[in-house]
């Protein structure tokens, strides 16, 4: 998925895959019922609680021995302001439970609406978390990104890795009723079958389709004569029983089983597709834990699904308001009014080093890579040695460190940590300036003379900004002259793709957990373009190594390729890699049952979370 706005090093990101696909996972947008437990301050509290936590800080601070953070000292002061204001109407904190309760209604933000909710068009992130909890995949992810079964309860795979036989679960069910009047739907909650999952595919990859992801799935036999109008069926997809899919594959392809957990795979059913039509994208219906329940006033609901196949999830229902600027989603969430939350970068430190709150923040690694991208083809940076200078003479660590608040890792190579093929001993670019100028006096451009003027093209966000004047500066000490040119990132995106950029700054986060979606979607020569290789990046060695790799079943070969393609391509250097993202979530101490994951908050399964009851 691309990545276009100020969270590359955290939170949710990116619209559009914006390529052919992605991050999805590339990157768009009531009260709470505290009956069932909200820790946090009600919102007619919380401008006393201000001026108390004011003037009652040290005493706080001596009390627990070390210094907090004003969102601490509101967290930590509720219950004694409850005592002290007699309000005995407003939510006392939660209390310690041995177990899961059923009940509460979860809000979190988004900081722009949603583009779609039909799985075949989705193509950001904000849809595609919504739409993990209205409909179901064949197959999904563990907590590690290891494939495990969803609607599919069990598979079989060939012996020559082309035919891949997936049984269904007999408990399925599609929604039977939706919209905030609890409509019936046309398919009246019937069960689901492998018809299903065959008219989902021919839909997907329609060539009439509006969709833009049926790529993902053109290793499938025939589907690519099917997209093209050159067949009436896809030969590769058989419903071989009523419970039984079967996929035959053109040739093997390793991460299969992994691309069938993409949201654009989501199974539907044909009756409401067919008699909503376009509507379906504002209306869907499909099998997952939450139903959807309409939209007022900008923001979106969803219910619980009594019916679903993994028991009724425990919230009520989903609600996802729109807040457009980060600070004022920090602050709704002060007040209580979420459940969950982005950290804006003044307080994020404050959040991780603070005794309370960072009990219900978590951070991990994000499989994504926030790079600088060159186009190869046009001058100066059809010169390789122009490509490594300029590598050489950016200074990643200040960046994180000075920028980014340390909120990502200082990247050396292309793929992050946790990815298979992750090499810690890749060659990378230390910043090393001396170096740099070395390089262009061998391009020959003796300390920048005669070095043309070059323009940084980045999409308008400040942490972008600051970056780019940062680099600059970088830029500058060793005798590159650089203009620096910022954009809406759908003007931004264009420019990239149409190859008009000849410096860019861009950012990608997987769909799959898989090295291919890295390294051959965005460097292999045929994605060129839209697809995701944006720098028209060509080298016919990488081409062929890609190729085995994607191929390769054994998972060492595997490995060893894919590491050594990427050597080659940093030898190459149509990038400067900056760093590797990492994503956080914070939550009210009420909220039971949230998991991060390396794929990003889109992942998280709310069918498990669950509010903690409040104190009798």
């Amino acid at each position: 998925m691309k990545e276009p706005d100020r969270h590359d090093a955290g939170h949710t990101p990116l619209p559009p895959r914006m390529a052919a696909r992605s991050t999805s996972f590339a990157h768009r947008k009531g009260a709470d019922r505290h009956d069932v437990g909200s820790a946090p301050l009600p919102p007619r509290m919380a401008a006393r609680s201000t001026s108390f936590a004011h003037r009652k800080g040290a005493d706080i601070r001596r009390l627990v021995g070390h210094p907090v953070s004003r969102l601490s000292v509101l967290l930590l002061v509720a219950v004694g302001l409850w005592w002290l204001t007699g309000c005995a109407g407003e939510p006392p904190p939660p209390v310690a439970v041995k177990g899961p309760v059923y009940g509460g209604v979860y809000r979190r933000a988004f900081s722009d609406a949603f583009l779609t909710l039909d799985p075949a068009m989705v193509a950001d992130t904000f849809s595609h978390e919504v739409c993990r909890q209205i409909f179901d995949s064949l197959v999904d992810f563990d907590d590690e990104g290891k494939v495990i079964p969803a609607i599919a309860r069990n598979w079989e795979i060939s012996d020559d890795r082309l035919r891949y036989t997936l049984h269904l679960r007999p408990d399925v069910r599609f929604h039977a009723t939706s919209g905030p009047d609890d409509h019936p739907t046309a398919n009246g909650g019937r069960l689901l079958t492998a018809a299903d999952v065959e008219f989902t595919f021919r839909r997907l990859l329609d060539p009439h389709a509006r969709g833009r992801h049926g790529e993902n799935f053109s290793v499938i036999r025939g589907a690519a004569a099917y997209r093209s109008g050159a067949a009436p069926t896809i030969e590769g997809i058989r419903v071989a029983a009523t419970d039984t899919i079967e996929f035959t594959l053109e040739r093997p392809f390793a991460p299969f089983l992994s691309v069938l957990v993409l949201s654009n795979a989501f199974i539907v059913p044909r009756e409401d597709v067919e008699s909503l039509g376009e509507g379906f994208a504002s209306a869907p219906v499909g099998t997952g834990p939450f139903l959807w329940a309409g939209k007022q006033d900008g923001t979106l609901r969803l219910r619980a699904n009594p019916n679903h196949f993994r028991g009724r999830p425990y919230l009520d229902a989903i609600e996802y308001p729109i807040i457009e600027n980060e600070m004022d989603r920090f602050n709704a969430f002060q007040r209580g009014e979420l459940m969950q939350t982005d950290v804006p970068d003044p307080e994020y430190k404050n959040v991780k080093q603070d005794p309370v709150l960072s009990a219900h923040f978590q951070e991990v690694s994000r499989w994504g890579v926030n790079y600088l991208g060159f186009n190869v083809r046009k001058p100066p940076f059809d010169n390789v040695k122009v490509r490594q200078a300029i590598n050489y003479a950016i200074d990643r660590e200040a960046i994180v460190k000075l920028i980014i608040n340390d909120r990502a890792r200082v990247a050396q190579g292309i793929l992050p940590p946790g990815i298979a093929a992750y090499n810690p001993k890749v060659r990378g670019y230390p910043f090393d300036p001396a170096r740099a100028r070395s390089l262009l006096a061998e391009a020959g451009y003796p300390e920048g003379k005669g070095f043309p003027e070059i323009t940084l093209q980045f999409n308008r966000e400040k942490v972008h900004s600051r970056t780019a004047e940062f680099i600059l500066a970088n830029l500058r000490d060793v005798g590159i002259n650089c203009n620096l040119r910022e954009s809406d990132f759908k003007d931004h995106l264009a420019a990239v793709e149409s190859g008009e950029a000849g410096f860019f700054r861009m950012g990608w986060t997987v769909d799959y957990p898989d090295p291919d979606d890295f390294l051959f979607t965005l460097f292999h020569s045929s994605n060129v373009g839209t697809k995701g290789n944006f720098s028209g990046y060509a080298n016919p060695k990488v081409d062929e190594i890609l190729e085995r790799a994607r191929f390769e079943i054994d998972l060492k070969t595997r490995i060893t390729l894919y590491q050594q393609a990427e050597q080659m391509i940093l030898d190459d250097a149509p990038w400067v890699v900056v760093f590797h993202y990492t994503t956080h979530v914070l939550v009210q101490p009420s909220v039971r049952g949230v998991k991060l994951m390396p794929l990003g908050p889109p992942f998280i399964p709310y069918r498990t979370i669950w509010l903690a009851p409040a104190t009798p």
